[in-house]
């Protein structure tokens, strides 16, 4: 027997035994039927089926039992007259400082920082604040 032959059927019968294994894999329960162009195939599996039905259980519902709220007494309140009005003198008017100082301060502030700082970010930023601290002190 030629090499050839030889190698050709030792491969074919390897495939078959391979197949022949793999079969009962490919088992199952039912009958195939196909459903010719449309749908998938589909397993009819004949006999009964079984089902299996409990009895329903039936529980009593839970009484409450509900005691009833407990009684309190206590004495009657007691009401008083009301004072006399007494008449105090008017409070002294509060007077609250004005922004004007503060914002004229950080404008005044800023602008100098600008200058001397050259227009530095920093240098305005704390001109501004400087000033809008002095100025809150001077509107008071």
């Amino acid at each position: 027997m030629k090499t050839r032959t030889f190698r050709f059927l030792s491969v074919a019968t390897l495939a078959l035994s391979a197949l022949s294994a793999g079969a009962p894999a490919l088992a199952h329960d039912g009958y195939f039927h196909g459903n010719g162009y449309y749908g998938r195939p589909y397993f009819v599996y004949p006999g009964q089926r079984v089902v299996i039905v409990r009895p329903p259980v039936f529980v009593p519902r839970p009484v409450f039992v509900y005691r009833p709220a407990p009684v309190y007494y206590a004495p009657a309140p007691v009401y008083y007259a009301a004072p006399a009005p007494v008449y105090y003198p008017a409070p002294a008017p509060v007077y609250y400082a004005q922004p004007w100082g503060t914002i004229g301060g950080a404008i005044a502030g800023a602008a100098i920082g600008g200058a001397v700082g050259d227009g530095r970010p920093g240098a305005i930023a704390a001109g501004s604040v400087i000033g809008a601290v002095i100025g809150s002190g001077l509107s008071r």
